[in-house]
């Protein structure tokens, strides 16, 4: 039976995935996202790469208010240091496989979605470190070598613990891999051979009878320092067989929630993001923090 919230706990920060150069503040009051993406409101220009249109610059010199946050007291800095120990359950492949559509959480923001007999994956990360020094709390629930085979793989974004080299590598050009704009040329290097489906945002692609749609998220891509905002970012709502899952991947809380609840609502299970949500006058644009979340998840219904 398909839940409704899943939440994620962990997230990647480091120099090489900061929010850009600016800081940004929501002005969208009435703005209707699907008009200003057919009005291609979120493409850059020059020097070329995207947006989020419904925000107005705020301040300049994002590597400064990293420091600040990073340099400043942390009134949750005695309970850090006590690391925390997480139960994992082993994932039942062949259990799920043998049941009707379901969703399987599988660390951070990877989802095994099992529907109309498919297995569906999303920003999948099986490495047990990241970025050669982000380690994971919990181990990966499926051994590898015991892995289903995924027909289709969505990914949201390109931060280090959302689009892992090595998982990929190890899914190989078996999967469709339906990204937002400017992945192909990653995979390629990556994984020669893959199929690999662009989508902007509220383009849909049908494949085996599910239909997979881009929406907006509040975000933003990074890998190295030259690439910032460069390849796209975005959310999923996926259909098939009367079922509507709809994966949040990271983003701040935005009114693009109430407007997919009444364009695609209900919507049978949203899956959405909490994690790095503190201090919020440095994450809020970009992350949900557990409230935003449950309010999110109540537009969607």
């Amino acid at each position: 039976m398909i839940k409704g919230l899943f939440i994620k706990f962990m997230v990647l920060l480091s120099l090489l995935s900061m929010p850009g150069l600016v800081f940004l503040q929501d002005v969208s009051g009435e703005i209707d996202l699907e008009d200003l993406a057919k009005k291609k409101a979120h493409h850059r220009g020059n020097p070329g790469g995207f947006i989020n249109p419904w925000l107005a610059e705020e301040e300049p010199g994002g590597l400064l208010r990293f420091l600040r946050w990073k340099f400043s007291n942390n009134p949750y800095a005695e309970e850090k240091k006590v690391r925390p120990r997480f139960t994992v359950i082993p994932t039942k492949v062949q259990e799920i496989e043998n049941q009707g559509d379901s969703i399987t959480y599988l660390g951070h923001a990877t989802l095994w979605i099992r529907l109309a007999q498919q297995n569906v994956i999303t920003d999948p990360v099986f490495s047990e470190t990241i970025a050669l020094f982000i380690k994971r709390h919990a181990s990966f629930p499926i051994p590898l070598a015991g892995l289903p085979e995924f027909q289709v793989v969505l990914i949201s974004h390109s931060h280090y613990d959302h689009l892992d080299q090595a998982s990929i590598i190890r899914l190989g050009n078996k999967p469709l891999y339906l990204t937002p704009l400017g992945y192909k040329d990653w995979f390629q290097g990556v994984v020669p051979g893959a199929r690999v489906i662009e989508l902007d945002w509220f383009e849909s692609y049908a494949h085996r009878g599910i239909t997979y749609r881009l929406l907006p998220a509040q975000h933003w891509t990074k890998r190295t320092l030259l690439d910032t905002n460069r390849r796209l970012w975005g959310s999923w709502l996926i259909e098939g067989q009367g079922r509507k899952v709809y994966f949040g991947a990271d983003s701040g809380y935005f009114r693009g929630y109430r407007e997919f609840g009444k364009k695609f609502g209900p919507i049978d299970a949203a899956l959405l993001p909490v994690g790095l949500y503190e201090p919020r006058w440095f994450m809020k644009t970009h992350h949900l923090n557990p409230e935003e979340a449950i309010r999110a998840a109540g537009l969607t219904e």
